[in-house]
């Protein structure tokens, strides 16, 4: 617990400084200005304005104002860009110790496709066809289009290559690329830099935000191993998620709703700005019936489920879902360039369920208290952040019975200098972070206390080869008090050989981490001879990828692209089963009984290579009208497996998605989407099944009222066919929920 103490104070003291860093530099210059609409002369939010060939770039507030802020002299090629307007771009000339401004009148213009700009593939701002990784993007007009239903991972499910899989009422698993379960981490999951993954598990309680999805601004989601950049358990992919600062959306808002299983929530949200300050406080509560039913006394859904394992001695608590939550943060924008960020929240979660491996654990309230603090500007990129999850109620486990406790703390500190050369050809990164985590189950879940800590440094150098050629490369070095160090390369090459058509080629190296319940998981079944123990000898999970993809832009109203990959993967952990850990090969009788138990616990065993490709062409019929369909193919091979061990990716083969949003002049949009999974095998924990083929239609839209008042209507599953996602999870059926918001 020293360390975590430490670790606030360290965090202090990085609060106090944030405030007096230095304003400006002598040798460096800064650009800024305003962003206007053509015939209104109102300003526009959100427009990208880049430098190109580097790394500075900046968006709009929500009265057009920009600020990039350091930046060498010199002269660079500026680009100011947003959905539905004319692109700009013009010859800036920076000259040291001066601000040069650049004011703009934006003209409307149809959909400039493949203008959408990302970040997270290479730590900059860049076009989504330039990226060196498969990047899906949603941006904030479709999350605020399906954000009612408060089930953030809703909103990728029609993405290319994505798999997601439901068994509660916010119990979700995303996952890219094969190799999912009911406990999925293999991608990682960050909101604005902090990572959403609970300390024992690794996992993500989606209903635990602290913030509603309308102040979502951005969803980024690269797919393939990402270890080179973001470290452990980018194996998968990142799912990077930016919410909407202070200055961009301004005033106050309100919003409540109502739908079937008795769903409810309100939420409140006041934003202010006073000189350099911002400012933003959201409270509000969410409320709904869970499709889960008891199982006790056999008393199953669906066939298969096993009547000796799967059947629970504990009755399932139906009272509804709830979630309440609130969160606050204050921004201070330097005169000179560069931003501080402070905020915290905290939600309170109640009657969840969630599918283990050793079976439905119900959480009957938990706290999830979290603190962030950020500086970004003159090049660096400092963030700090704490999480904490505490039960007030112990959790139950319903396959056993027995109360169950997490209580965890996580601090986290990084800090990244950016910076280009040679004419802006050559941008490097470069970083490191260090992270605690204590955490202690009372004896529940294992049989000690843990204080742990990880730490990793980076590099990645992007050089520009020609006009239309750039080559990648970046390494990361992690170590742990929990594993073996780890190191994690990447390169890639990115062609561009006529405008709008994309060629790349990537090579990737990733690794996963053992989470504390495959180390360290101690629980003694209290009715049958059995446990379920950890394993402290296991190893990380390593990924090697290599990928192709194409990304080109027709007429200015198709984009297509094409990702093919083939991944070799190694060291697998097992699922929880018996006999696999070479430690307990056959019944034992552990220390303080008289007979002996059968053994379920973990190994690393297991070889795979896996390869597919994903398709995705989204299809402009006019500036109101879209198109998308993509299609996904998935197979492996097992090279090597333990012979106790079912290794099945729990993804089917293929799966395919299609979806048309209309979108009209004055705001009001609709969208439906298609969702098709053909029948697959489930393994994972004491769960182990077949899954039916499902398809599933979902409905989103809203509509202006006036300019401050909208409504926002949702369904999951329009047609209400029963089905369950996940061996072991719920039968699902339709969801609506209808919303109203006012802006004042």
């Amino acid at each position: 617990m020293m360390r975590l103490h430490s670790g606030r104070n360290s965090a202090l003291a990085f609060l106090l400084t944030l405030f007096v860093l230095p304003l400006s530099a002598q040798t460096t210059g800064s650009l800024s200005g305003t962003i206007r609409e053509a015939e209104t002369r109102e300003g526009i939010p959100n427009v990208n304005v880049v430098l190109r060939g580097t790394g500075y770039g900046a968006a709009s507030d929500l009265e057009g104002r920009y600020t990039i802020s350091p930046l060498p002299p010199g002269t660079y090629t500026m680009v100011v860009s947003s959905v539905g307007f004319k692109r700009i771009e013009v010859t800036v000339t920076i000259v040291a110790g001066q601000t040069t401004t650049h004011d703009f009148l934006l003209e409307h213009e149809s959909l400039q496709v493949g203008e959408i700009m990302v970040y997270g593939a290479s730590l900059r701002q860049e076009r989504i066809t330039d990226a060196p990784a498969a990047v899906s993007v949603i941006e904030a007009k479709d999350i605020v289009r399906f954000a009612g239903s408060g089930q953030l991972p809703k909103m990728l499910e029609s993405e290319p290559g994505v798999d997601i899989v439901q068994s509660g009422l916010f119990d979700f698993n995303i996952n890219t690329r094969g190799f999912n379960s009911s406990l999925n981490r293999r991608l990682l999951i960050l909101l604005d830099g902090r990572d959403l993954g609970t300390a024992f598990l690794s996992a993500t309680e989606w209903n635990g935000l602290s913030v509603p999805l309308e102040e979502f601004g951005r969803i980024e989601l690269v797919k393939g191993p990402g270890s080179a950049l973001y470290g452990a358990n980018a194996f998968n992919g990142v799912l990077n998620v930016t919410s909407i600062p202070p200055k961009a959306s301004l005033g106050n808002r309100v919003i409540v709703g109502g739908g079937e299983k008795s769903a409810y929530r309100a939420d409140v949200r006041h934003a202010g700005a006073t000189g350099a300050w911002g400012y933003k406080i959201n409270a509000g509560i969410m409320s709904g019936k869970s499709f889960s039913t008891i199982r006790t006394n056999r008393k199953f859904e669906y066939p298969g489920l096993n009547p000796f394992l799967n059947n629970e001695v504990r009755d399932l608590n139906l009272d509804p879902v709830n979630t309440m939550y609130g969160s606050a943060r204050l921004d201070y924008d330097y005169a000179g360039g560069g931003i501080a960020t402070i905020e915290g929240g905290i939600s309170q979660v109640e009657n969840e369920v969630i599918v283990t491996g050793i079976g439905r654990v119900q959480v009957q309230k938990a706290t999830k208290p979290w603190a962030r603090a950020s500086y970004t500007g003159h090049g660096f990129n400092v963030l700090l952040w704490t999480n904490g999850r505490h039960n007030n109620q112990p959790e139950q486990s319903l396959s056993t019975g027995l109360p169950l406790t997490q209580n965890a703390q996580i601090s986290h500190g990084e800090i990244q200098y950016s910076f280009a050369a040679f004419e802006n050809r050559l941008f490097v990164v470069t970083g490191a972070s260090h992270r605690l985590v204590s955490i202690d189950t009372k004896g529940s879940l294992m049989l000690s206390t843990r204080d742990d800590d990880m730490s990793g440094v980076f590099a990645q150098a992007e050089y520009k080869v020609a006009e239309h050629l750039k080559g990648v490369v970046a390494a990361r070095w992690d170590r742990s008090s929990l594993h073996p160090s780890q190191f994690s390369p990447k390169a890639a090459i990115v062609w561009s050989p006529i405008a709008g058509h994309t060629l790349r080629a990537t090579y990737n190296r990733a690794f996963q981490s053992p989470n504390y319940s495959e180390l360290y998981l101690y629980v003694k079944h209290p009715t049958a001879a059995l446990a379920y123990l950890g394993n402290d000898g296991l190893v990380p999970e390593q990924i090697t990828g290599y990928e192709i993809g194409y990304k080109a832009v027709f007429a200015n109203a198709l984009f297509l692209s094409i990702d093919g990959y083939y991944n070799q993967l190694k060291n697998f952990v097992t699922d929880l089963g018996p006999g696999v850990n070479p430690k307990y090969p056959f019944a034992v009788i552990l220390p303080g009984e008289t007979f002996p138990r059968t053994i379920w616990s973990y190994t690393n065993a297991g070889k795979v290579n896996e390869a597919g490709y994903d398709i995705g062409v989204n299809y402009y019929l006019s500036d109101s009208w879209l198109v998308d369909l993509n299609f996904s193919y998935f197979t492996f091979e097992v090279v090597e497996r333990h012979p106790n061990d079912v290794l099945l990716p729990n993804s089917p083969k293929w799966r395919t998605n299609g979806g048309i949003t209309y979108t009209h002049p004055d705001g009001h949009d609709v969208s439906l989407k298609l969702k098709y999974v053909p029948t697959f095998e489930w393994a994972a924990g004491i769960y182990r099944g077949t899954i039916p083929s499902y398809a599933l239609l979902n409905l989103g839209g809203s509509y202006k009222l006036t300019s401050a008042i909208g409504l926002n209507l949702n369904i999951t599953n329009l047609l209400n066919r029963s089905h369950y996602q996940i061996f072991g999870g719920s039968l699902l059926g339709r969801r609506a929920i209808l919303t109203a918001s006012m802006d004042f």
